[in-house]
């Protein structure tokens, strides 16, 4: 978080994935963490994708390991907590690596697509394997701006039908955000997702 690449203190630090991650055979889940800033560093571009318009603008990322060039279409993206009292006691988990089935896969893609700021148009499988984006944002203390894509699959083109791509009329956000905003929470009694390892 506070050193570059080099290991040299530096306030942007360095995008950084979960030390759990497998960078070679890829998990279920490639978590990258990074800093929001007013630079335009770091992970501070990836704002841009918190409307409909900066999707249509860069709607598919690259992702490059030592063992490969991967292409991935976004799907979603939200606004999250880390805290569980922003939340009416519950966060929830987006950075696992691993699932156990394609159905508990199948829950997680449902409460992504309820929370995300827009319907980007881009299917996604049980079978797929995803790339999350994380970083701080300034909508309520401690929240989380987050960037789910899915992997190009193979055979696939990698381009991406934009003009299908619309607002979500009512995303799906911690309690801390309706609080911000002096908002009602139509979520208050919605059911909870929960990983299951």
């Amino acid at each position: 978080l506070r050193r570059n690449f080099y290991k040299q203190n530096n306030v942007f630090g360095c995008p950084f994935v979960l030390k759990d991650n497998d960078m070679q055979n890829l998990d279920r889940n490639t978590v990258i963490y990074g800093h929001n800033n007013n630079s335009n560093l770091a992970f501070a571009p990836i704002n841009k994708y918190k409307t409909v318009d900066g999707f249509k603008r860069a709607p598919v990322i690259q992702f490059d390991t030592l063992y490969g060039t991967y292409k991935w279409k976004i799907v979603a993206a939200f606004i999250t907590n880390t805290v569980a009292n922003d939340d009416n006691e519950y966060i929830f988990n987006y950075n696992f690596t691993k699932m156990k089935s394609d159905d508990d896969f199948a829950e997680y893609i449902e409460e992504i697509k309820q929370r995300s700021l827009y319907d980007t148009g881009v299917d996604i499988k049980p079978s797929d394997k995803i790339l999350t984006l994380s970083t701080c944002t300034h909508d309520f203390d401690d929240a989380r701006f987050v960037v789910v894509a899915r992997l190009v699959r193979e055979g696939e083109s990698s381009k991406v039908n934009t003009s299908k791509a619309v607002k979500n009329s009512k995303p799906r956000y911690p309690q801390a955000y309706y609080d911000v905003n002096n908002k009602d929470n139509p979520y208050l009694d919605a059911k909870r997702w929960y990983y299951k390892g």
